[in-house]
């Protein structure tokens, strides 16, 4: 059982050695110029119940530079004043306000309405986020700049969360999650590197509208209320599997908003998990049951004493997490990192079980889904 546990390790560590060297070697090259473009964009963001944070996105939205657009956001039956703060930027934007009624919310109401807005839409280039992020005001730029390849057909680009440092605890909260959900980013940007797409955010994403009505959109995936951005990702990449960019710039990190306790974070690793099960393509699956394994085998060796092993995994994860951080300009993260990886294995374990064995339902914006 040692030798197992181990392989599983040593392979884990290969593969970071390998992780590190892709993102290192990998930077953006896809940017054609910084001549202003003609080509629009659409922005669409499904909103419910985003009074606390509406007013900051669309600012950022306003701030945009040298980029035509046009805003469209669908509510899904706020019941605080979201609509009505967004109604306050008619004059400032090309702006629509949608709402999601009750037929067409149906078993994943996120997806139906970025589905409703498209039909709207002016232009065939697509940014979707949600209504609680912040963008940074040169990203819509840099993605007009991407399309102008032709070959691109999907860009999934860069997520971290603001730090509100609203007291002690709370900013070593933050930092954590900052920490956790950094290894996310930096393994779907590899995958993404290497031609084998896995993950990506919803918070940060763009493609063409040809392309997802060509791929049929979210058909085939609406029985489940998650899913709005790996499912069409994967679609794409079946399709054009050179199409998929991760966009590895500065200037495209979108910033949203960190789970406020241990009860909304359960909730949002709980939705994320519930999807993993239902991907057509085996890839996802197998490295969502390696990155189970290897944890499992993790603790295995951790409680038989076998620490060689586990000091290099510690040494290359704490790297690879590093880079991805500096990156993201989260300097003052890098120093909860060892505490992320005392707690990670217990995390994905937890999940990984409970993503096969616990009941599907979740709490998301005030509602019961699956």
């Amino acid at each position: 059982m040692i030798y197992l546990a181990a392989g599983f390790v040593v392979l884990y560590c290969f593969l970071l050695l390998i992780f590190i060297v892709i993102w290192l070697s990998n930077n953006i090259k896809y940017v054609t110029s910084n001549v202003t473009s003609l080509t629009g964009i659409t922005v669409i963001v499904p909103v419910r119940n985003e009074v606390k944070n509406i007013a900051l996105l669309i600012e950022s939205i306003v701030k945009q530079k040298n980029i035509v657009l046009e805003l469209i956001i669908v509510d899904d039956a706020s019941v605080d004043e979201t609509v009505r703060i967004a109604e306050k930027y008619l004059d400032k934007l090309d702006l629509k306000i949608l709402h999601l009624t009750d037929e067409e919310r149906g078993n994943a109401p996120k997806k139906n309405a970025i589905t409703k807005a498209m039909n709207l839409a002016k232009y065939d280039l697509i940014f979707c986020t949600d209504g609680d992020c912040i963008l940074p005001e040169n990203i819509l730029n840099q993605y007009v700049q991407m399309f102008q390849n032709e070959k691109i057909k999907f860009i999934s680009g860069p997520v971290t969360f603001i730090e509100k440092g609203q007291g002690f605890f709370v900013s070593i909260w933050e930092k954590l999650q900052i920490v956790e959900f950094a290894s996310l980013v930096g393994s779907a940007a590899v995958s993404i590197f290497m031609g084998k797409p896995n993950m990506c955010s919803g918070a940060n994403l763009a493609y063409r509208k040809s392309t997802f009505l060509e791929v049929d959109g979210y058909q085939g995936n609406l029985n489940l209320a998650s899913g709005d951005d790996e499912f069409l990702m994967h679609k794409i990449a079946q399709k054009y599997p050179d199409g998929v960019l991760f966009a590895k710039s500065n200037e495209c990190i979108v910033q949203t908003t960190a789970c406020g306790n241990l009860n909304e974070f359960y909730n949002q690793r709980k939705r994320w998990a519930s999807k993993w099960t239902h991907y057509e393509s085996f890839v996802p699956k197998l490295l969502a049951a390696f990155v189970f394994f290897v944890n499992v085998s993790t603790l295995f060796l951790a409680f038989t004493f076998s620490f060689e092993i586990l000091i290099t995994r510690l040494i290359l994860e704490f790297v690879f997490l590093g880079l991805i951080l500096l990156f993201f300009n989260k300097n003052r993260a890098v120093a909860y990192i060892p505490l992320v990886q005392i707690i990670y294995p217990f995390y994905v374990i937890f999940f990984g079980i409970g993503s096969i064995f616990i009941n599907k339902t979740y709490t998301w914006k005030q509602r019961k889904m699956q």
